[in-house]
């Protein structure tokens, strides 16, 4: 059997951890000097060599005790410990692992240069993407939820790459906490609005596999209406440009993801693996839903007309929300909108007087619905005014524009 390196094994391990598999391998503790020292045996064997076991970290020589102490236990202890403890030498440090990997024909290790950025752009836009998908579930995401992705990506550490084709690796911390919005100094973490690295880390998985199951719906019934059924799993326009951008020049690729989920060293930690495969075949599907997606959902101002449907009045610490029926200015057959209080009351009396309401803002789509979003310059339009513009064919611009 080949030895491991001792000393790897001890900067893995402190003093308290190694006394804990000692103990649960059927070894015994006796004698030494409390909180400097003990001394192990195996359990019934009174005459067995033993190891000194350092228990404290200030001292100078602890490390290189430890490491004795490592390489005794090795020697000594049974199967069972020197197992636990490759584990422990073998447990990611560096956190939960993901793995973009492009099959290309060059030799192994390498890749073209413009396929190598390519993987590189696609591994960097599929982590932004799990991170931003976590704040909201958008088609078209553009500048939104950018301070989560990239205070997500600043933390994220990039590895080596491996023999395959070619391999671009991610390590995600998956304790450390990540927030919505930036914390200013002095600021308490919020109780709602954070998530940790391995929320995010889950959320790729939920993207990826939406993907593809979203790409396979149209492969077998050439139907597009999934495309926007698929924005509520995370689908949306930036996923479907980081799988072309994963495939394009390649003959296939594959996202494999890792996580440790027992954290603890010494229990039997289940390590929780899901991979994802495309294929350039995906590619031209790919390109049609993010035309669909761009299409429909690119944010872009709007001046809506329409009749109000419903109100929610306004609470406390929040704006009342309306839904319009579109009549003209957008090709969205329904719009929700959320105004202040005073905007409100002119919804409520459109609605009460059946009359039409004019509005500008910022149209988005969040899952299934339209949104227009920063609402201003709103009016009131007698319905009769709206009909006759409507049915006046001598202009391309809406007079009431």
């Amino acid at each position: 059997m080949i030895s491991p390196s001792y000393e790897g094994i001890a900067a893995r391990l402190n003093d308290a951890q190694l006394a804990h598999l000692l103990e649960i391998t059927g070894w015994e503790k006796f004698g030494g000097q409390e909180s400097v020292y003990s001394r192990w045996r195996p359990a019934g064997r009174e005459r067995a060599a033993s190891l000194l076991l350092p228990q404290n970290d200030n001292l100078a020589d602890y490390s290189e005790l430890l490491a004795q102490a490592v390489a005794q236990a090795w020697k000594l202890g049974s199967a069972r410990l020197r197992a636990l403890m490759e584990k422990a030498a073998a447990a990611h440090v560096l956190g939960d692992e993901m793995k973009f990997h492009k099959e290309a024909r060059t030799f192994q290790g390498t890749i073209q240069w413009l396929a190598g950025e390519d993987l590189h752009a696609a591994a960097r836009k599929s982590m932004a993407v799990a991170a931003k998908s976590r704040k909201s579930r958008l088609a078209y995401y553009g500048n939104s939820n950018a301070h989560l992705a990239r205070s997500f990506l600043e933390s994220v550490l990039m590895g080596q790459t491996e023999v395959g084709s070619y391999v671009v690796t991610a390590y995600v911390p998956p304790q450390e906490v990540f927030t919505e919005k930036k914390l200013h100094p002095g600021d308490t973490l919020p109780s709602t609005g954070t998530h940790t690295g391995r929320d995010i880390t889950r959320g790729l998985v939920d993207v990826l596999q939406a993907t593809r199951e979203v790409v396979d719906h149209f492969s077998n019934t050439g139907s597009s209406a999934g495309f926007l059924e698929g924005v509520d799993r995370g689908f949306c326009f930036e996923i479907t440009q980081a799988v072309r951008d994963l495939v394009r020049d390649s003959d296939g690729a594959e996202v494999g993801i890792e996580m440790n989920v027992a954290a603890d060293l010494f229990s039997d930690a289940r390590v929780e693996s899901h991979k994802m495969e495309f294929s350039p075949a995906d590619y031209p599907i790919l390109e049609t839903a993010g035309n669909v997606l761009a299409a429909t959902t690119r944010p872009r101002r709007v001046t809506v007309v329409g009749a109000v449907t419903l109100l929610e009045r306004p609470q406390f610490g929040r704006p009342g929300l309306i839904r319009i029926n579109v009549l003209s200015g957008t090709t969205a057959k329904k719009m929700r909108v959320r105004l202040k209080a005073e905007d409100y009351d002119l919804a409520m009396d459109a609605h009460r007087d059946n009359m039409a309401i004019r509005v500008t803002g910022r149209q988005e789509i969040e899952g299934r619905y339209y949104w227009l979003y920063d609402p201003e310059r709103i009016d009131l339009i007698p319905m009769e005014t709206v009909r006759s513009a409507a049915e006046s064919p001598s202009s391309d611009q809406h007079p009431l524009f």
